[in-house]
């Protein structure tokens, strides 16, 4: 996968949600709208799965992913 921000080559991996702590057991991954983030209560949030296709790009040293709805 070509990065989205400077079009070099990405490495692919895994990008997984994971419990903080063994007491903490509402892990969970969401997708929430930009007109969304800032309002009290957020109806159009996406679950998402636990785990993404994940690609880093040593350029911007960043990861995206590609999560699919749960």
């Amino acid at each position: 996968m070509k990065c989205p921000k400077c079009g070099k080559e990405t490495k692919k991996g895994i990008v997984k949600a994971s419990y903080p702590n063994i007491t903490n057991a509402l892990t969970q991954v969401l997708w929430t709208p930009e007109e969304d983030i800032h309002k009290a209560i957020q109806k159009n949030n996406v679950e998402l799965s636990l785990q993404a296709d994940g690609y880093y790009c040593d350029e911007c040293m960043m990861v995206f992913a590609e999560f699919k709805e749960r």
